[in-house]
Order: C-alpha cells, then sequence, then structure tokens
C-alpha cells in the first residue's frame, strides 16, 4: 500500500523542491504531501494560529514527514514547527539534502558541505530510562539522504530512492 507524505520544506527552495517532485516518484500528486504556494499565501495572510491549524490539516493522514532540506531549512519557523508536529503525532521522519540540485538560474551553491540538518535540532520522546538521560535528537534516531541529479555519476551508487526511503522511516516510528 503506498504511504502518503507530507513534504515540509522552505518556500525558497522550491525550484529545487520540485525537480523532486518531478522525478517520477510519486504516485496521486494531490495527495503526495506538497503544498501549492498560493493557498499557503491565502491562509497566512489570517496569521500563526491559522498556518498552523492548516499545516496539521495537511499532516492528517500522513504516515511520515519528508524534510527536503536546503541551505537555509533549518531556519524556517514553520519547518521545525512541522517537525516538531510529526514527532508529537508519531510519524516517521527523514532528511533530503537537495542542495546539489540547480536553482533556478542554473547554479548550485558554492558551498560544498552539507546544509545544517534540521532534524539536529529536535528531541525525541523517550523510550526508556537512557533515553530520559540522553534524549535521542531526530537525526539520531532517522536517516538523512542526499537527492542527487539527474545525470549524477552517485545515482549508479546511492540511487534516489524516495519509496524505501519513506518505508525505512515508517518502521522506525512503528508505522
Amino acid at each position: 500500500m503506498a504511504r502518503v507524505v507530507f513534504f515540509s520544506f522552505d518556500y525558497d527552495d522550491v525550484f529545487r523542491v520540485n525537480q523532486v517532485r518531478n522525478s517520477g516518484q510519486f504516485v496521486g500528486e494531490k495527495r503526495s504531501g506538497f503544498r501549492d504556494k498560493a493557498e499557503y499565501e491565502k491562509v497566512k495572510r489570517r496569521g500563526d494560529k491559522a498556518i498552523k491549524k492548516w499545516i496539521r490539516r495537511q499532516m492528517d493522514g500522513c504516515s511520515v514527514t519528508c524534510v527536503l532540506i536546503g541551505q537555509d531549512t533549518h531556519q524556517s519557523k514553520w519547518v521545525n514547527f512541522e517537525i516538531e508536529e510529526s514527532i508529537k503525532n508519531g510519524m516517521g521522519l527523514l532528511g533530503v539534502y537537495i542542495h546539489e540540485l540547480k536553482d533556478q538560474g542554473g547554479s548550485v551553491p558554492d558551498t560544498v558541505s552539507e546544509p545544517n540538518n534540521p532534524l539536529r535540532d529536535h528531541k525525541m520522546p523517550p523510550k526508556g530510562l537512557l533515553d530520559e538521560l540522553w534524549p535521542d535528537r531526530a537525526s539520531d534516531r532517522y536517516e538523512t539522504y542526499t537527492w542527487h541529479p539527474a545525470g549524477s555519476v552517485w545515482l549508479l551508487i546511492w540511487p534516489n530512492d524516495l519509496g524505501a526511503w519513506v518505508e525505512e522511516a515508517a518502521r522506525t516510528a512503528g508505522r
């Protein structure tokens, strides 16, 4: 059975996000978890409370949240809220770096290092006594992958396999 995935991303990365979206790995695009910018802008005018309600409604029925990570994703108030909601609701999580993909100008960031992973900033609920003493971060429990651009030699070794990544995140969450 196909899983319904919520995609969390910073709108500044939407060009890179759309490259993932248009990769052909998604069925039923309407429910695949990508948000419409026009709809978001309409909700945004009603304030933070309305945005939170809208995000929760978008997440309803999803079993995994996929955080698409660009250069400044870790600073996004709403990405961090979506990660917290995912943890609170027992959803699986995974991170996918998208910094190797070209932006709308056709360039890739000058930095060769991976961007800050926002999953590192969120603590997981404890599973036992040791977790209470030394809590896991979401990045300790869930994997983060790199999305390689089409034609990349890295695809021969590490293919973009979002389906397998999502299943692993769901299993880790017990879903």
